[in-house]
Formats: C-alpha cells, structure tokens, sequence
C-alpha cells in the first residue's frame, strides 16, 4: 500500500446572511445560501454529503491513504445543526480511519456557537476552532453584512476554550476601500487581548461581484492597493510586536498543520461536497460552487476532472504555494501536479507571472522556490489585488 497522507475538507455551503466582501458566495442563490435546518433540501444535502464521504473513503481507506488533517468550512460549518453535524462526523469516522487525524478544525461564526455546542464539538473529535471574526467594529460588522457584534466575536474565544478546546484561531480581515488605520488598530488591539494561540489576517481582495467591489473607483486602484499594503503592514507589524511569530503571509501563532500542508501540497486533499475542490492523484477535480441541486442529484460526479498539470490550476497552486514563508519544495509539488516545477515556470502561459515574481525577488534553488520573507505579503496582495481588477465587474 502506498500510505499516502490526506487532508480531508467538508464543505457546508450554508450561511446565515450573505456578506458584503465575501467572493465566495456571489455564485451561490440567495435561496440556497440561506436554507436552515429542517428544509428539504438542505436534509438532501446532508445525505448527499454522508454518501460521497462513504463512497471516498471506501476508496481512500482501500489505497491505504492515511488521514492527518480534517478541516470543516464553508460558508459556515458551524451554521449546521448538533443532528446534522453529528450524522456528517458519523459518516467520516464509517468511512475513513480517523485515528490517525492529527488536527481537527471546524470553522465557527461567532452568531452561531455557544459554549454548550463547542462543548458538543469537543466531544466529536474536533480540537481546534476557528473563528471568522473579520473585525471587531459594530459598525464595519454591520456594514459587511455580519450577523454577530464585536462583543460576541470575543466571547467565542472565551467559550472555546471553556469547552476544552487548546487550539482557537481567529481571522481578521484589513484594507477595505473606506477602512481608515485607527478602525484597523482597534482591531488588532482587541483580538490580541484575546486567549487565542493563532490569528489570521487577511487583505480584502475585490472580487468581481461583490458589494464591496462595485462601490470602488476603477480609476483610483492604485491607491486603493498602496492602501492595502500599508494596513496590512501596519497590523503585521503589531501583531509580531505582540509576540506571535508570522509563519506564513498574514498567519501567525502555533503553526497550523493544514495550512503548512495546504500551502505546500504536501498531501494530497479530499474535498466532500458542493463547492469543495480536490486534488488527488496528480488530478484536480471540484464541484463547482453554486450547483447545490446538481450536487445533491449525484454527489460522486465531479463538474471539473482534469490533470493537475494544467496551466489554469497550476497558477492557482503556485499563488497558494508561496505563501508560505519556506516555499514550495519541488518534490512535493512533483508529486502533487506531476509536473517539474522549472519547466512549469517557462510555460507560455505561466511566464508573465513568473517574470512578476522574479521582479520581485523571487528565490528559486534545488529546494524550490519562495519569496523572501520581507516582501512576500506585499507582492502576494499585490498579485491577488491586480488579478481581481483585471476582470470586469459582473453585471
């Protein structure tokens, strides 16, 4: 047997309101997004997601693929209830063997947890928490369609770690077009008061389609850009002066075994379920978000099944790849895509952003290739901003 190392991702594509910067769900129906327990389809969903998890680890249990990392997401994983949780948990300790799972996280919206159910988490196996705070502002919360409030954002980390759990992540979010430093400041200030052992900082990307986006002024993106990297240098800089060590751009804290595994494709990963994408096999294969009904009709046949040699995935793994502060090893990616990483970077299609990287520094030795830890943030938000804009509003 091969004894090959999975990560395994259940996507619930279920939500409580449909935000304002998230590009996520600009795909997703409204109708959908929004189904609560108990409606129909959504208890379809449910069984349609307990079948595939059986029929992939039927498969991934008989190669002897070895689970190391679990991760729950979405949309909002904790927007299920204790009975659907329990079945979806149910159906992947059936199917696959669970006791090897190193780290088990399950991403929670504060609006939606209480101590009572993180205690519940607890018990099914989960052992680290994350939490989607954005910011800690009532009045940004309300005006990125949040449902919870800055008090509630703090009490999930004390909750979580009433509930047993060691582990608790939160995510922060920075350079909004209107978003001025001293909002940002306050931010940081409060989630570093927090017991917490990692934090998450992301640069608003906009994503075609989103509210967010739509408000910006084509004309002045190169100072909405200037503005991201300034907040985000700024909030790095307080949260390293605090004492969490950054380990990859904008995550700091205890390193993460799923997002060091993620990033470098170190393994290969199991994604279960509408919207989720896997890539197994030297093969990328995903349901495409949005489909839920298509999904639920037949949750075995992928929308897209292609070599992960491709140029259009193998951008995407690259971007994801350098994020970390080490790079990408070239075996690794080897054994993920199939492919060699330095003819990768001659591809005709590939060239232009390897041309962008190398401009901005861009190391690439017998190990691999990374971006010096000092402009790595920088150049990546810089890359994620410029690929946004560059497609045109959605009408």
């Amino acid at each position: 047997m091969r004894q090959n190392l999975l990560m395994i991702y259940v996507h619930i594509p279920f939500c409580h309101s449909k935000c304002t910067f998230c590009d996520w769900v600009q795909a997703i129906p409204t109708k959908d997004l929004l189904r609560k327990p108990g409606d129909s389809v959504r208890q379809k969903y449910i069984s349609a997601l307990c079948a595939e998890i059986a029929e992939r680890g039927a498969m991934h249990r008989a190669a002897g693929d070895i689970p190391h990392v679990l991760y729950w997401g979405g949309g909002t994983a904790s927007s299920l209830d204790e009975q659907e949780t329990a079945a979806v948990m149910e159906a992947l300790h059936s199917s696959f063997d669970m006791s090897t799972v190193a780290e088990a996280t399950i991403e929670c919206s504060p609006d939606t947890v209480d101590e009572r159910k993180l205690a519940f988490y607890r018990g099914l196996g989960f052992n680290r928490v994350s939490s989607g705070v954005q910011s800690f502002d009532d009045d940004r919360l309300r005006r990125l369609g949040r449902r919870h409030t800055a008090e509630q954002a703090g009490r999930i980390v004390h909750a979580a770690r009433a509930a047993g759990f060691e582990d608790v992540s939160i995510d922060i979010m920075s350079g909004f077009p209107d978003q001025e430093a001293d909002e940002l400041d306050r931010t940081v200030d409060r989630a570093l008061e927090l017991p917490v052992n990692h934090l998450s900082l992301y640069s608003f990307r906009p994503t075609p389609g989103t509210f967010m986006r739509r408000r910006m002024d084509s004309s002045e993106r190169r100072t909405y850009l200037r503005r991201q990297q300034a907040l985000f240098t700024r909030a790095r800089r307080a949260i390293e002066g605090f004492g969490l060590s950054e380990y990859a751009n904008g995550y700091f804290g205890k390193v993460s075994p799923f997002a060091s595994m993620y990033f470098q494709h170190r393994a290969d990963t199991v994604g279960l379920g509408s919207g989720a994408i896997s890539l197994v096999d030297q093969r990328f294969k995903s349901h495409q978000k949005g489909l839920l009904h298509s999904y639920v009709d037949d949750p075995l046949a992928f929308d897209i099944d292609v070599p992960a040699g491709q140029d259009r995935v193998l951008v995407s793994l690259l971007q994801a790849g350098l994020a970390m502060f080490d790079g990408i090893p070239r075996e690794d990616w080897r054994q993920r895509t199939g492919t060699d990483l330095a003819e990768v970077l001659l591809r005709p299609t590939v060239a232009p952003l390897a041309d962008f990287l190398r401009g901005r520094g861009l190391v690439e030795d017998d190990h691999g290739i990374r971006l010096p830890r000092d402009i790595a943030g920088l150049t990546l938000i810089e890359l994620a901003f410029e690929m946004a804009m560059s497609q045109p509003e959605l009408v």
